[in-house]
This record gives structure tokens, C-alpha cells and sequence, in this order.
């Protein structure tokens, strides 16, 4: 977190002049894994509520998430410490864990018999919903490395282009998410098609972009997907309320929450961000 090595970054290759920045971009990633947790932590609660909180491991990601804010608070307080460090790692790790679990207790609840069929991936809970902890866990990882400027791959250090390949992991894995909760309702509206198109396209750039050189068309490309998810995720919220609150003269919650979720499109919104985030590339001491 050196101020020398992480202030001072580059936009490949879009800005004639360094991009400064008043936080490292550890620091910006630790702020923003807090704040995503402390959301996850909320959708989460909303969701297993719905079961009543049955079978019990559904409190685990529900206890995890606030434990996991805290982790990555206490390490953007106190980055020297090596006990928050060890929390921190230890508390990434763990989420990644909770994540593949978490999918795979999804899948299981899906299935009728030993059997999963297409039927069931698409009228149960969210098969793929708990990858979130995943991509969380391997952003929260990567973003605890040092970072080393002067050492770089495809003009990007190797902690960049780690968090892209997480990022564009991250983009696939909510088009699937919007395919099997729009296929639901047989995407009677074509613009129902819109998420799941524009998570594999997102997540296809994103890929370009960590085995790209100075290619200045593919960045301004990723920039514009980002602006493209950032209102793929308004727009879809939108879309979600006024499904929500179609013909009803009160607002009824539980059909916010689980018929057209409100919050589900803005995922789009948050890896957007991400994507932004993880693409600040820091620039050695003697570039600025």
C-alpha cells in the first residue's frame, strides 16, 4: 500500500496524463469489498428468510458476510498489522469455501431425486446466486497481495490481471443467474435476453482485456462496457419495480423481494464498479 506505487495508475491506454488517486487501490477494493459484503449480508438475511432460516446452514453466509465487512474494515484500518492480516486472509478464504458450498447446496435443493433437470434449476432457489462468495473471496484475496509495478504480463502487473480474470469470472456467472431467473417467465420479453448478453459479453471483454497489450480500441471497449452495465443495472432495477408494483395500489414487500427482485439487476451496477476498480493499474515510482 505504498502511497509511492498505488496513487499513481493508468487507464490502458485512454489518458494521455497518469491517473491519480487519492487512495491505493487496495484501499479503494478493501472500501468496496466492505460495503459489498454489508449489502450481501442484507440480500442474504432477505432471502433465507423466506425459509424461515430452515435447515440451520443457512445462517452460515448470513453470520459470515457482517464478520467478512469487518475483516476487510479492519485491514483498511490497520494494513500493517499482521493480525489483521491473518483475519483478513483467513476470512477471504473462508468465504470462498461458503460460496462453492453454497452452490452446491442450492444444487441439491434443485434436484428432484438424484436427478437435476432444467425444470428445477429454473423454479428453485438460485443455483448460482452463491458464487457471489466466490468472486468476493478471490477479490478479497488478490486484493491483499503486494502489488509490484515494474513487474508486468501483457503490460499489466500480475495482481491486475488476476482481478480481471475474477472480475470477468464474476460477469459470466450473473448472465447464467439472469438466464435461469428470466427463463421463468420463457423470456416472453426480449429485453429479458438483455442481462444474460450483456454478463457473457462483459465477461468476454473483460477476459480480452488481461491478455491485451496497448490496444487502445479494446480499453475504450471496456470502459464502454462498464457504462453499459452501470445502466443495464439501473435500467433492470427499474424494470423489476414497476413489474413489482404492477396493478397494486400498496406496496406488498415479499414481491419485491422474491418475485421480480429489485436489487437482483443492480449485481450489474456493482461489478461494473468492480470492473473500474480492478482496471486502475498502478505505475512504477519512475513513471509518474
Amino acid at each position: 500500500m505504498r502511497s509511492a506505487t498505488t496513487t499513481h495508475f493508468v487507464y490502458r491506454w485512454l489518458t494521455a496524463e497518469d491517473v491519480e488517486v487519492p487512495w491505493g487501490k487496495t484501499s479503494l477494493i478493501l472500501a468496496y469489498l466492505f460495503l459489498n459484503y454489508v449489502i450481501v449480508f442484507v440480500d442474504v438475511l432477505i432471502a433465507h428468510s423466506e425459509n424461515s432460516f430452515f435447515p440451520l446452514y443457512e445462517w452460515i453466509p448470513i453470520i459470515y458476510s457482517p464478520l467478512a465487512a469487518l475483516a476487510a474494515l479492519l485491514l483498511l484500518l490497520v494494513p500493517r498489522s499482521g493480525l489483521s492480516r491473518l483475519i483478513y486472509f483467513v476470512m477471504m478464504f473462508a468465504g470462498t469455501i461458503i460460496g462453492v458450498l453454497g452452490f452446491g447446496f442450492h444444487l441439491q435443493a434443485s434436484a428432484a431425486g438424484n436427478s437435476v433437470s432444467f425444470a428445477g434449476l429454473i423454479n428453485s432457489n438460485p443455483v448460482f446466486a452463491p458464487l457471489a462468495f466466490v468472486a468476493l473471496g478471490l477479490i478479497g484475496l488478490l486484493a491483499g497481495r503486494d502489488d509490484r509495478p515494474d513487474y508486468r504480463k501483457y503490460g499489466f502487473t500480475n495482481k491486475t490481471r488476476h482481478l480481471l480474470f475474477v472480475t470477468a469470472f464474476w460477469f459470466f456467472a450473473t448472465g447464467l443467474v439472469a438466464f435461469f431467473d428470466h427463463a421463468r417467465t420463457g423470456f416472453t420479453n426480449v429485453y429479458t435476453w438483455v442481462p444474460v448478453y450483456t454478463g457473457i459479453f462483459a465477461g468476454m471483454v473483460v477476459l480480452l482485456q488481461a491478455f491485451s497489450r496497448e490496444e487502445k480500441g479494446l480499453s475504450l471497449l471496456y470502459i464502454v462496457t462498464i457504462a453499459l452495465c452501470l445502466a443495464v443495472g439501473l435500467l433492470g432495477f427499474a424494470f423489476h419495480l414497476t413489474t413489482d408494483l404492477a396493478g397494486r395500489g400498496s406496496i406488498v414487500w415479499a414481491k419485491i423481494f422474491y418475485e421480480a427482485p429489485g436489487l437482483a439487476p443492480l449485481l450489474f451496477s456493482d461489478i461494473g464498479i468492480w470492473a473500474a476498480l480492478v482496471f486502475l493499474d498502478p505505475l512504477p515510482k519512475t513513471a509518474g
